[in-house]
């Protein structure tokens, strides 16, 4: 039983939750030809309704006392573009989609994730996070009081700012498929001491080595530091099976810990999906992902990111339609949960024996071997403090899950998820300077229609540094557990505990991919896991190998 217990009767369960027999085969096979689906741009212009629904109030076309479109005199921003759209003239044309990007970091879901598995670091998202606590915030309110600071940060990266707001973290996607985007790519060397190195920074140079010798990379343009960070993409294993444990079973484990640990472990529950936590559903983690990854227009729910080399260029048509998003999410959903391997009677005493190491140094305490009906997943799904040494910029929501009929969360995907960045779009998210957050490429109606965590921290006053640095200062363990809870710095040390099944075949491992070896991985954690990673590093050479030998146990699926 404790070799062969997976996806007998469980599996079948989740496939019937999710259709009917007939439907689940139509929908396995439409699913799994758009998660292998190469995707490509379509070069087209924006209808005008288009143009005038979604384009910054200052960009759009005016029109005169007859409707008739006029010359705007308003002289372009250099880091808007100084090209006008090609605009129709006809409002009920049918809108055109534009498939790919423009912003994308691959041409399709098995890129990322070939066989549902991970990817290496060349397939890793580079973050932005703008630090709060910049002098920039500081500046009068206002974008000409600033002189001219808005136009700045769009000089230096479109990406961080939509309409009159500025985001504190976007993604720097790899590639666009329209013009410009790779000199303002390459722009964010500007402000870093020693500059970006293609180790780090290029996708086709990118290793382990460079991203564990330097994890984040911070920057200064002006009076705003900013911050470089990575994430790896995750194994989709069994994540029909993870979208059926219970929320009810999730908030006792996180009360029981705390309570069996005296506080020394104290995971929070938050979503299901994202390295932080952040994604609540498996359809949104999809949807998410189509919009972030593949640049997709999401049908009433995710809207591709605006092209930063281009910012009047619009794209308003669906991509990909609901049930397009259903048969995929289906297939994810049907992806086999990893199983235990046949082995020898001498292999089942070795692993046995290694899952008594795993169990005594404390692993345990976080990677639990079952969370019903996920057998076998070593994870509690829990966010985690788990130390300095794995503290990124880009903090995870402090909002919380304490109670099954929690408020639904008022978001909308700007973000990307699957890779745990707190990158959702919320407008706590942003700093105004110039009235509401600017909206200019989504509805009210779509904030409402997502199921993502939002929250955001306040922040710890620290020092301004001569130099951008990161992390910004020093707070000492005991202020940041009393003092500074649920604050930005705190917030940047919880990940989600990632579950263990198929961890052999997942290298490297951690949420940028910084460690290339199991062991590397080990010696990283800190925080709530220091005990354990102490107790592994007093491990005799024989016991280190047979815990070895029972995590290279944990393969991936087969098929």
């Amino acid at each position: 039983m404790w070799f062969h217990h997976r996806f007998g009767l469980v599996a079948g369960l989740v496939l019937t939750m999710l259709a009917t027999h007939k439907g689940m085969a139509e929908d396995a096979i439409a699913g799994r030809e758009l998660f292998e689906r190469e995707w490509e741009f379509v070069d087209r212009s924006p209808t005008l309704a288009e143009f005038e629904m979604l384009a910054p109030r200052s960009l759009r076309p005016r029109r005169d006392r007859d409707g008739e479109m006029g010359r705007s005199h308003r002289r372009p921003h250099r880091g808007e573009g100084g090209i006008s759209p090609s605009v129709r003239s006809d409002e009920k044309q049918p809108l055109i989609a534009d498939g790919l990007g423009p912003m994308h970091n691959a041409k399709s879901c098995v890129a990322c994730h070939p066989g549902g598995g991970a990817s290496d670091v060349d397939h890793n998202v580079t973050l932005i996070t703008a630090d709060p606590r910049s002098l920039f915030f500081e500046e009068p309110v206002g974008w000409e009081a600033r002189g001219g600071t808005k136009g700045a940060v769009m000089d230096f990266f479109p990406g961080l700012v939509s309409g009159n707001t500025l985001s504190f973290t976007a993604v720097v996607h790899d590639a666009s498929t329209r013009p410009g985007y790779q000199i303002i790519r390459q722009r964010l060397a500007s402000g870093v001491p020693d500059g970006l190195h293609p180790e780090w920074f290029s996708p086709r140079e990118r290793n382990v080595a460079a991203i564990a010798g330097q994890p984040v990379i911070a920057g200064r343009y002006e009076t705003l530091d900013y911050y470089l960070s990575q994430r790896n993409s995750t194994p989709l294993y069994g994540m029909g099976l993870i979208e059926l444990v219970p929320l009810n079973r999730l908030i006792a484990l996180a009360q029981s810990q705390t309570r069996s640990s005296r506080g020394v472990i104290s995971g929070q529950v938050a979503g299901k999906y994202g390295w932080r936590g952040q994604v609540r559903t498996l359809s949104d983690f999809v949807a998410g992902a189509c919009a972030t990854e593949l640049g997709l227009n999401v049908s009433d729910t995710a809207m591709q990111a605006g092209d930063p080399a281009d910012p009047r260029y619009v794209s308003y048509a669906a991509d990909i339609s609901p049930r397009e998003v259903a048969d995929l999410t289906s297939y994810v959903a049907g992806l086999p949960a990893p199983q235990r391997q046949s082995l020898s009677l001498e292999e089942r005493k070795q692993v046995r024996r290694g899952e008594k190491v795993f169990s005594s140094i404390g692993c345990v305490a976080c990677h639990i071997e079952d969370l019903q009906p996920a057998r076998g997943i070593y994870s509690d799904l829990l966010l985690h403090d788990m130390g300095a040494g794995l503290q990124d910029p880009s903090p995870a929501s402090v909002f919380r899950i304490d109670s099954p009929s929690f408020a639904e969360a008022t978001s909308v995907y700007s973000a990307r998820h699957g890779r745990g960045a707190a990158l959702v779009a919320n407008r706590q998210l942003y700093r105004d300077r110039d009235g509401p957050p600017g909206n200019r490429r989504r509805s009210k109606s779509r904030e409402r229609s997502s199921d993502v965590l939002v929250g955001t921290p306040m922040v710890v006053p620290l020092a301004y540094p001569d130099q951008p640095q990161f992390p910004r200062g020093e707070i000492s363990e005991l202020d940041l557990k009393l003092r500074y809870q649920s604050t930005w710095d705190a917030m940047q040390r919880e990940w989600k505990t990632p579950p263990l099944w198929g961890v052999a075949d997942s290298a490297p491992y951690l949420h940028d991919g910084r460690a290339k070896t199991l062991t590397e991985a080990i010696l990283w954690h800190g925080g709530e896991a220091s005990q354990s990673m102490r107790n592994y590093v007093r491990l005799g050479v024989g016991q280190k190998r047979l815990l070895d030998v029972f995590l290279q146990s944990l393969k991936a699926p087969t098929n």
